[in-house]
């Protein structure tokens, strides 16, 4: 079973602030735990899970061309 930790604490680990953590629970991107009306966790793995399909995602944003942006093109001879 997967360790599961309080948004606190995920927050302290990633160096991020945990309102952070709370839209992406919000928004799908992480899934958790509730625990009662108070208490949330996430899985440590799943945290880690959703980082690295959030990198993939700005690699993706950040190559793309923007409008009104020349791409350049290498000669392929």
């Amino acid at each position: 079973m997967e360790e599961l930790i309080t948004l606190c604490e995920a927050a302290s680990r990633l160096g991020v602030h945990i309102s952070t953590l709370r839209s992406w629970v919000r928004e799908g991107r992480l899934p958790a735990y509730r625990l009662g009306a108070r208490f949330t966790r996430v899985s440590w793995g799943a945290l880690l899970r959703a980082l690295d399909a959030t990198a993939v995602e700005r690699e993706s944003r950040e190559s793309a061309p923007r409008e009104g942006e020349a791409q350049v093109y290498e000669d392929q001879r």
